[in-house]
């Protein structure tokens, strides 16, 4: 493992990097998304306020649409603008533009519209519960044995809740169009994970009426974590479409409020499972599964969120027969979509917590239980996809041996007999699958390119953008080291949609598995091919061969076969291992679970930076602890969150001691590492609870009030 610095920490620290709400343009219009203040309605009238000068204001409508008025997205049913009924509050109606901010916003606020107020489905347990209230899709993983259940075998029936989850990032969302009438061109700069999506969608919108759209990513982005997938889409086509219809530049910056408002969230999830296992024995014999989405108003990305949540709800574990059905579920509130992790911190939130509840039956502590059931080298997944290495379990048994685990689970018990407040430990273990789901990376068909500049420069062209998690840096250095090739003369250059060919979206733990990985791959192959020790003094000796400018696409296994209808085979080719241990502190007079340490153990393969590699850890396992602590969107009784005074995120005084190591680390393949860390935190500090006071809870988040609404349940 190495560790050089992050090519833009100088630039964050001083603040040249630009954001992009430090871009301008002359004569640029300020934009505004008005969206439904109502969770489902017709649109009846809109009267705007008579004291401004009408005609220096830009509005667009639904009908103003020259292209399709739908989002491009892996389900095509969201509308960019509302036509006549809004179905979620928070849904765009119309776009407003003017020259001057604050104008903008006196007039915004001046806005009336009259509502006919329809039906609407807001609160998560009554979408989730409903069996009618889903959208027809479903998906089945059935890995039955038609084995009979024997009478002594232990049944636990258990429903799993998980709430919404903001994602958080530090820069809200934004776009920045400029539109060329001569050229009939559309110039597109946003902070964004995928900039070809986000030309899709705007060449959607516009249609016909223009020729090229291009789309570049700011200099910086502040953070996106799933968050900026497909949310941009949509802000990017209003926003072209009011640049369209002034001819002007036109830049949309969300404030906090309306981007927690109206932006894609963490799916909520409902999530039963039932169990039989030997009590001789101790295994596990029959897994049933009931995962269900709250994808809210329109299902966009959820399908593909489904996809790998179901994928990932069996957990760890070597059990013979096993069913999971899978629904997403539809209510009046803003779509959800992508977050870090994907579906995946719902299963093991679920799975996790089932686990130890077997195993409290059992009388077995969960560790014990927890390797006794695991899937070891040469069992299968459901997908009947074989299981090539014990790294999960090399996993469990570090994490085990750093957190001194079974020592403090008889010190634990000792002092929770004589004091009212309460110490605990949980595990929880899980694993993410690597780059797209399935056939996804052949579909994909991910490209990169490579310009060799007469000095020596290596210019890397991908559209994978850097969101804050140093991924333009570690990428410079997998195909640097490769060859031995100066990493001060290796830059990734800022992500265009004209320069740089479709390398795949800034998604599923594949920037530094896929994308990495073939830079590597295509540097050695151009070693080999040219035949040179020393790039640097090979392009000295050589300068009529340079500037040279090199393709190459990533290229699936071609053992790599998944059956997208009855979900056999390879799911992923290679998967990211971990282990979470858990160490909490309760307070029984406030009913609060103090976080105290938690030792974390990761099998990436190789590591390329170890400093970045901490740091992505550290993030996403504090992701997790908030979103089993005290992170949700939206409750009966409290209703919608406006900012962050009113959601709750962990802050630095909340922060545990965190231990992270990784593991196998001499590997050469480079796996995953981006979503794994968020995946079963949460979990863990739910078993902690349990170990603690005996007391299980299967609705996350863990808050105070949660805590003493069920410890008052069972006095």
């Amino acid at each position: 493992m190495s560790s050089v610095r992050k090519i833009d920490a100088i630039g964050k620290l001083d603040g040249s990097r630009q954001f992009l709400d430090d871009y301008s343009y002359p004569d640029m219009l300020h934009g505004y998304i008005y969206y439904s203040q109502k969770d489902h309605a017709i649109i009846k009238s809109i009267s705007f306020p008579k004291n401004f000068d009408f005609s220096q204001f830009v509005i667009v409508f639904a009908k103003d649409i020259p292209g399709k008025n739908i989002v491009p997205e892996p389900e095509q049913d969201q509308l960019f603008l509302a036509v006549y009924e809004a179905t979620y509050y928070g849904q765009p109606i119309m776009g407003i533009a003017h020259k001057d901010k604050n104008i903008l916003q006196q007039f915004v606020k001046g806005i009336k519209v009259e509502y006919d107020e329809l039906k609407a489905t807001t609160d998560i347990k009554e979408c989730l519960e409903n069996e009618k209230n889903h959208f027809g899709r479903e998906l089945t993983i059935d890995h039955h044995q038609e084995s009979e259940i024997a009478p002594d075998w232990i049944r636990q029936k258990h429903v799993y809740y998980t709430p919404h989850q903001e994602q958080a990032y530090l820069e809200p969302q934004g776009m920045i169009a400029k539109y060329d009438p001569e050229t009939k061109s559309m110039f597109i700069k946003g902070t964004c994970q995928c900039p070809y999506f986000v030309k899709d969608a705007v060449e959607t919108i516009l249609g016909k009426t223009v020729q090229e759209v291009v789309v570049e990513t700011s200099e910086g982005i502040g953070g996106a974590f799933g968050g900026k997938e497909d949310f941009p889409n949509v802000i990017a086509g209003i926003t072209a479409l009011l640049s369209f219809k002034s001819g002007k530049a036109v830049k949309i910056v969300l404030d906090r409020s309306d981007d927690i408002q109206i932006t894609t969230k963490r799916h909520p999830a409902r999530i039963e499972i039932e169990t039989f296992t030997d009590p001789e024995t101790k295994e596990i014999k029959k897994l049933d599964i009931d995962y269900r989405l709250d994808a809210g108003a329109f299902q966009t990305l959820s399908p593909v969120v489904l996809s790998r949540g179901v994928l990932h709800s069996y957990g760890g574990y070597n059990i013979p027969d096993v069913f999971v059905q899978g629904r997403l579920m539809h209510s009046n509130t803003p779509p959800n979509g992508a977050f870090r992790g994907f579906g995946a911190p719902q299963a093991f939130s679920a799975i996790e917590a089932h686990i130890d509840r077997i195993a409290h039956k059992m009388n077995q502590d969960p560790y014990q239980f927890r390797k006794n059931n695991l899937l070891r080298k040469g069992d299968e997944f459901p997908t009947t996809q074989k299981i090539t290495e014990d790294h999960l379990f090399d996993c469990l048994e570090r994490a085990v041996e750093i957190s001194s685990y079974q020592d403090k689970l008889k010190d634990f018990a000792f002092w929770n007999k004589k004091h009212d407040n309460k110490k605990g430990i949980g595990i929880a273990i899980g694993y993410h699958g690597g780059g797209y789901t399935g056939n996804g990376e052949k579909i994909l068909n991910s490209e990169i390119k490579i310009v060799i500049e007469k000095d020596a420069t290596v210019k890397i062209y991908v559209i994978n953008t850097d969101m804050g998690q140093g991924a333009h840096t570690t990428l410079a250095q997998m195909f640097a080291e490769a060859i031995g090739h100066p990493f001060s003369k290796t830059i990734v250059q800022i992500p265009n949609t004209k320069k740089s060919p479709d390398s795949g979206p800034t998604v599923a733990s594949r920037t530094i598995y896929i994308i990495g990985n073939l830079l590597k791959k295509t540097a050695l192959a151009l070693k080999k091919e040219i035949g040179f020790s020393s790039l640097e003094k090979y392009v000295k000796e050589n300068p009529a061969e340079f500037p040279k400018e090199i393709h190459n696409h990533f290229k699936q296994d071609p053992m790599v076969i998944f059956d997208e209808e009855t979900y056999q085979g390879i799911a992923y080719k290679d998967y990211s291992w971990g282990v979470c241990i858990t160490e909490i502190f309760f307070h029984a007079e406030t009913y609060q679970i103090e976080l105290i340490k938690s030792w974390n153990v990761f099998d990436v393969g190789r590591v390329v930076n170890e400093k970045i590699a901490v740091g992505q850890a550290e993030g996403g396992i504090l992701q997790g602890l908030g979103y089993g602590t005290t992170e949700f969107f939206y409750k009966p009784g409290f209703g919608r969150m406006h900012g962050f005074t009113d959601y709750a995120m962990p802050t630095t005084l909340d922060l545990p001691e965190m231990i992270v190591e990784f593991i196998h680390t001499d590997e050469t393949l480079a796996k995953g590492l981006g979503e794994i860390p968020m995946n079963f935190p949460a979990a863990s500090v739910r078993n902690a609870f349990h170990n603690a006071t005996g007391i299980f809870i299967d609705e996350y988040p863990l808050t105070p009030e949660n805590v003493f609404k069920n410890l008052k349940s069972t006095d």
